[in-house]
């Protein structure tokens, strides 16, 4: 039976659903995500303090929300998937300043507060959906004046992504982020439509309410997390690119063509 909220986008939740059981398995052991996940924090902390209140847009099973209740913060978490806030659930029993429910960046009437010192959505949450500027809205809605938001996204140009398929000869794959029409991606044989943006893209897209604080990379030359074998395989090298990322990733060149790309907005204070 479809929830209330899935019927926005069935296909994500649906996808999404399957992976839920095996979701922290596959990506909870994987040190290219924890350093990614470091990074984002530390941006976090450099905005807000605990217990300054945070909502969690595309939750998953709430690695994230729970991290940040952990230090203090209190956390709503959101996600359409079911399956995905069952397992949040779970695992939140202990934190009672964190809390997950299920629902839709693109609707987020029901989350009771709308006094958000900040908003996160975390790897690629926003490429599910087509309609940013709707999702600007949502999130302007439920933020205080002044208060921020992080998108990690997944850009329409990787220079990783497009020199590894492009080396190996597999031309069309390597611009498949530039497809205005998105690329089909899936899930345990449940197929659903990905659609990257670039940074000025989002910016544009949730102006006239925020004001853009900040805009880095993330794996600009590093391997990104799909190509852990590769950083296992070389780890000297990987740790050689991965302090040249750290030191090129906010640089006007290099900050929009990571894997994935960070964009930290402000809400207006009008």
């Amino acid at each position: 039976m479809m929830s209330e909220v899935a019927h926005l986008h069935p296909d994500v939740a649906k996808a999404f659903d399957s992976l839920a059981r095996q979701y922290d398995e596959l990506f909870g052991d994987n040190a290219i995500i924890e350093r990614l996940r470091k990074k984002v924090y530390s941006t976090i902390d450099f905005l807000v303090r605990p217990p300054a209140e945070i909502l969690d847009i595309n939750c998953g099973t709430g690695t994230d929300g729970l991290y940040l209740a952990d230090k203090g913060f209190t956390v709503v978490g959101v996600d359409l998937s079911a399956s995905m806030i069952a397992e949040a659930a779970q695992k939140s029993r202990e934190f009672p300043n964190a809390r997950f429910m299920e629902g839709s960046y693109e609707d987020l009437n029901h989350v009771e507060s709308n006094r958000f010192d900040l908003v996160l959505s975390n790897f690629g949450g926003l490429n599910c959906t087509r309609n940013l500027p709707r999702v600007g809205a949502q999130v302007a809605a439920k933020l205080k004046p002044g208060g921020y938001f992080i998108a990690v996204i997944m850009p329409s140009f990787s220079l990783w992504e497009t020199i590894a398929y492009g080396y190996r000869g597999r031309i069309k794959e390597a611009f498949r982020r530039m497809k205005p029409d998105g690329t089909e991606t899936q899930f345990y044989g449940n197929p659903f439509m990905v659609y990257y943006f670039s940074p000025r893209e989002v910016v544009r897209a949730f102006d006239p309410d925020f004001e853009i604080i900040e805009t880095y990379s993330l794996n600009v030359f590093s391997p990104p997390p799909h190509a852990w074998k590769i950083a296992a395989r070389f780890p000297i090298l990987t740790a050689i690119s991965e302090r040249i990322d750290d030191l090129i990733s906010h640089l006007p060149l290099f900050r929009s063509i990571g894997d994935h790309n960070v964009i930290v907005l402000r809400k207006r204070v009008r």
